[in-house]
């Protein structure tokens, strides 16, 4: 075995359909469809077979434990995502696990379930297997369910695995994942994406919107009714490359996904969509679960400058420079 094994996974914009994402509300909602985009902030993991039982260091948050058996990692909020991938791939003797991310911390762009990827793929390939293909998908859902104690959704995998724009129609019993390549200058020409500065909360956020679904709320299932119709004109436009129908369909789903619940928005959520919009955007939404987080805008070409520079000039957050990225996982040896 190489002294190291590194993998890395992209991070997602999701572009529409959130939350329908989550088994069995698209059951509940016939027809759902979720639409996002891999970006180049990638997730980084390294693993080497150990001496002295399973270690894992956080180098960005000065973080390192030690233990015996992956069991004793799960009992640790920092470590638990590397103990649960270590039993579940039943992983045998001392590993050295390093990680590392490019995406924000409660960023709303799939960043846990990027490093999962990158994890899995990593301790898979320093036992000489390999984790690759969206096969795995259920997998690492029901990995992140375990260490989120919540339901884990399914459309971040996705962009993580293979990169590029995914649309995934669910249809009973199956996910049908339409992925493309783009053109990533097209898109940045077209796209911004903003950090808020507040961190988010996708699981609570997911879940109260869940929890209430399942107890029967007519008017969330018409919100969420709502979403999907977004997200289908989405899927279609994102087809068609129309930028200026992918900015009509997103302002459609921001307006239904903003009535969800009142921990979607926040105050620096709408200022941001509200500068951009009089800075000549089509639309803007949340990223994930909102509630913080990142914004992602869309924006005529032309005007794509303009909203830029009215998002840099809010008080706290920050224009990210970020990039489509058409490649999903990669596993290298490294000396």
């Amino acid at each position: 075995m190489p002294e190291w094994i590194e993998a890395t996974a992209p991070a997602r914009i999701d572009l529409a359909g959130g939350t329908l994402d989550l088994w069995p509300l698209h059951v509940l909602h016939p027809g759902s469809v979720t639409v996002n985009l891999a970006v180049d902030l990638r997730a980084r993991c390294r693993v080497r077979r150990g001496e002295r039982g399973f270690r894992v260091t956080v180098s960005d948050l000065g973080y390192e434990r030690v233990a015996r058996e992956p069991a004793e990692l799960l009992r640790d909020p920092r470590a638990a995502l590397a103990g649960a991938l270590l039993e579940a791939l039943r992983i045998e003797g001392p590993r050295d696990i390093e990680l590392t991310t490019d995406v924000p911390y409660g960023s709303g762009l799939g960043g846990s379930s990027a490093l999962a990827v990158a994890m899995a793929a990593a301790l898979a390939a320093s036992s000489g297997a390999e984790f690759e293909g969206e096969n795995r998908v259920p997998f690492l859902r029901d990995v992140e369910t375990r260490v989120l104690g919540k339901p884990a959704g399914i459309q971040d995998y996705y962009p993580a695995i293979s990169g590029g724009l995914h649309c995934l129609r669910f249809e009973p019993g199956d996910v049908r994942s339409e992925r493309r390549d783009v053109d990533p200058s097209r898109w940045q020409r077209h796209m911004t994406l903003y950090d808020t500065g507040a961190v988010h909360s996708s699981g609570m956020n997911n879940w109260e919107i869940f929890r209430t679904r399942l107890e029967g709320d007519h008017v969330l299932a018409t919100r969420l009714d709502e979403v999907g119709a977004a997200a289908r004109e989405m899927a279609d436009a994102a087809a068609g490359r129309d930028f200026r129908a992918m900015g009509d369909a997103l302002r459609r789903e921001w307006e239904a996904r903003r009535r969800l619940a009142p921990v979607v928005s926040s105050p620096r959520i709408e200022a941001a969509i509200a500068a951009a919009l009089s800075a000549g955007a089509w639309a803007g939404k949340a990223c994930g679960a909102g509630g913080g987080g990142c914004v992602v805008v869309l924006s005529p070409l032309e005007k794509t400058p303009e909203v830029r520079e009215a998002l840099a000039r809010l008080p706290d957050g920050r224009v990210l420079s970020v990039t489509p990225e058409n490649r999903g996982v990669v596993v290298d040896s490294v000396a």
